[in-house]
């Protein structure tokens, strides 16, 4: 029992602490310098959205306002089953080029990025969220990496405009700034398996049809990885979004959706994690996401293994602070006061992250996923896999 408490003590801390330990040595800190392309290529945007009125006409001006010359840049909106005044908003842009597909009844993200991209006549292809701004020279920086013939796809720097609005927001914000350091590290490594959705663009040539069950921020850089071409961060584009699941039941859904469809992508091109194929990508993998994803089932057996072993006044201490630490992480989940302050609130994030990892992985193994997208904010709609025809095209 002690071996076994000590092993997966040691694969938590590693993942936590070790793995950032080897990414910081393994990486220098010299500047990039970066090419001009010797033309500007077509960039077709892809904003799949859904009852976005709140947000949408304020999208489409942060798009139109782009350093990025206009007559190269194609705008497409696709409203995924809208019933407010999505489309409404953004007929009203036809005349700045800005086009349409509607589809009367939602299919989900995946299928409605297949059929704007089907659409679209780029060379590069950036999708971005509808509810996000960009900066105004971020489209510029992120053609700059695709003078390099070995990327396939660049993705921005993410970031939370709300983070003070609770304790559980602040330490999302702290959580994803060490992520987005992880993956900067990985990408100076050419190790990135992850874009952030928020805004990214890939190469034509390198897009693969979606499967509704995985998720695009995920699925597509790891097509980039086995076509042999990398993925890049550009921490000069911080792109800034809300984070609109400030509650934790909110926030385990959103998690839990996410990491069971990339559990689902990762087993599906499962050759990646061979580390005598694919060397330090398989190692990247492994350490960054496989192992992050099942930190739950080492707590698990940290835990167990601990109260079978209680004979030393230590082991019973260490058994003690594990129960207060869960005990306050329930609270701060289960109890009627969800706004408990930090340090107290750091242990219901960190159960809120694990437990979500372990209801998504088991969901990732028993193939059950719902296809149908939409914001958190609202109550989701039945899934519908059928693949959608669009009624109308304004353009």
């Amino acid at each position: 029992m002690l071996i076994l408490c000590g092993a997966c003590l040691a694969l938590v801390t590693y993942v936590y602490f070790g793995y950032p330990l080897l990414l910081w040595l393994g990486t220098t800190r010299r500047t990039r310098t970066f090419r001009r392309m010797a033309s500007r290529p077509l960039v077709s945007i892809i904003v799949a959205a859904h009852d976005e009125e709140s947000c949408i006409e304020e999208k489409l001006r942060n798009l139109l306002a782009l350093d990025y010359p206009r007559d190269k840049v194609e705008i497409l909106i696709g409203s995924d089953g809208s019933s407010d005044r999505t489309e409404e908003i953004v007929r009203r842009f036809a005349c700045h080029g800005v086009g349409l597909v509607s589809f009367p009844k939602q299919h989900g993200k995946s299928s409605m990025q297949n059929s704007l991209v089907a659409y679209a006549g780029g060379e590069i292809l950036a999708f971005t969220d509808a509810d996000c701004l960009l900066p105004r020279e971020a489209l510029s920086h992120l053609i700059e990496h695709f003078a390099d013939p070995r990327v396939g796809l660049v993705t921005a720097w993410p970031r939370f405009r709300n983070a003070s609005q609770s304790s559980l927001t602040a330490n999302e914000s702290i959580y994803l700034r060490y992520e987005t350091w992880l993956r900067q590290r990985e990408s100076d490594l050419g190790l990135l398996a992850v874009a952030s959705g928020s805004l990214f663009a890939m190469r034509r040539s390198l897009w693969q049809s979606l499967d509704p069950r995985f998720g695009d921020d995920f699925v597509l850089p790891l097509c980039v990885l086995r076509a042999g071409f990398i993925n890049r961060l550009d921490r000069r584009v911080v792109v800034t979004t809300n984070l609109s699941q400030i509650s934790p039941p909110a926030m385990r859904r959103m998690k839990t959706r996410i990491i069971a469809k990339d559990f689902r992508a990762l087993l599906a091109h499962r050759d990646l994690l061979n580390p005598f194929r694919r060397g330090s990508v398989a190692f990247a993998l492994w350490s960054h996401k496989l192992l992050r994803w099942l930190v739950p089932y080492f707590l698990i057996a940290i835990f167990a293994a601990n109260a079978l072993a209680l004979s030393r006044p230590t082991l019973r201490a260490i058994f003690a602070l594990q129960i207060a630490f869960y005990c306050a992480a329930f609270i701060g989940l289960f109890g009627r006061n969800h706004s408990l302050r930090a340090p107290w609130s750091i242990p219901v994030s960190f159960c809120l992250v694990n437990f979500a990892a372990l209801i998504g992985t088991l969901k990732g193994l028993a193939g059950r996923s719902s296809s149908a997208w939409k914001p958190d904010r609202d109550v989701s709609r039945p899934p519908d896999l059928r693949v959608p025809k669009p009624t109308r095209v304004a353009k």
